[in-house]
């Protein structure tokens, strides 16, 4: 293990859609190579150690969602490990309180109040920020489809700020976000803990992964590639011997690719021979033959998250 003295808390956020999981696995991959225990949270892993719903009132939320905050940081500055959390500070957290039409001063309060609990992990907030509001969702709609759209569109407007202020359809739930992201802006502003502010709307990884381990302290550890050969042994179509699914594995600029969430190409991280890691996600990939001479076989391992099950998936690849 290096003798790393930098966060023992690392958080992850931005707009829905901006690249919270694609970051925050990646900043917890480049800790392990660099010989420093680590591990992420997604925001959809269940059961969660943070987030909660708003059950019995606000104010009841925000009391519990503080317990569930200060108890986490007990575990952690108890363990060896860093921990990368993405989507549960400002989504999902802080956001929530926005919804439910808390007035703004005591939104800054509750805010002053998580970040004096989270201090003594010596935390850094890695926000992704993107030029423009409408633009952001639009590309996020573009990759992900209608049907995560009208699922987006479905949330924001049924939230009681948006029937509060009348917000409906595609105009008022961008007009929530941009809401979202206003708050946001003045969150990151005032907080006092080591941050960045990177943005991403170009799309330009490499640059923005750059900055955020400069701000970190840690080196870029190369991760490995798959050669064009051994890409042409996994590309294809697969199919779900339960009926379920259908997997489509592309190889494009060097890298492997697989649609896993709606129509979203996930990046599959080489992890050893023929097994990967999913880029923002916790499950894992295995290809092997199916006996001598046999179709290629995709298996599914890993962790689920609570809105996408597929570990124990085994699908076949389709004759080429």
């Amino acid at each position: 293990m290096s003798a790393y003295v930098g966060s023992k808390l690392i958080i992850v956020e931005g707009l829905t859609g901006s690249g919270k999981s694609i970051m925050a696995h990646f900043i917890a991959r480049q800790l392990q190579h660099n010989g420093i225990p680590a591990s992420w949270v997604h925001e959809g892993d269940e059961p969660h150690p943070i987030l909660i719903d708003v059950e019995s009132g606000i104010e009841a939320y925000m009391a519990e969602a503080q317990a569930r905050w200060a108890a986490y940081v007990d575990r952690v500055g108890s363990s060896d490990e860093v921990k990368v959390v993405e989507g549960c500070y400002f989504n999902s957290g802080i956001e929530l309180l926005l919804a439910y039409n808390v007035d703004r001063p005591r939104i800054l309060q509750y805010a002053d109040e998580l970040q004096a609990l989270i201090e003594p992990l010596n935390p850094t907030l890695v926000y992704l920020v993107q030029g423009d509001v409408a633009s952001a969702l639009e590309r996020s709609f573009k990759d992900r489809g209608t049907g995560f759209r009208d699922y987006v569109i479905q949330l924001a407007t049924g939230l009681p700020l948006a029937k509060r202020r009348g917000w409906q359809g595609y105009e008022g739930m961008v007009m929530y976000w941009r809401e979202f992201v206003a708050l946001t802006d003045e969150l990151f502003d005032r907080h006092r803990i080591r941050k960045i502010r990177v943005d991403n709307s170009a799309g330009n990884w490499d640059d923005c992964n750059r900055q955020v381990l400069d701000c970190l302290a840690i080196r870029l550890v190369p991760e490995l590639r798959v050669s064009p050969s051994e890409a042409a042994r996994l590309v294809g179509l697969y199919k779900d011997r339960s009926s379920g699914p259908e997997f489509t594995v592309h190889y494009e600029d060097g890298e492997l690719t697989i649609n896993l969430f709606l129509s979203v190409r996930t990046k599959l991280v080489p992890r050893a021979d023929k097994a990967f890691l999913t880029e923002g996600w916790h499950f894992e990939i295995s290809f092997e033959p199916d006996g001598p001479g046999g179709t290629m076989v995709m298996r599914i391992g890993g962790r689920d998250v609570d809105y996408l099950r597929l570990v124990g998936t085994v699908a076949d690849r389709a004759s080429l």
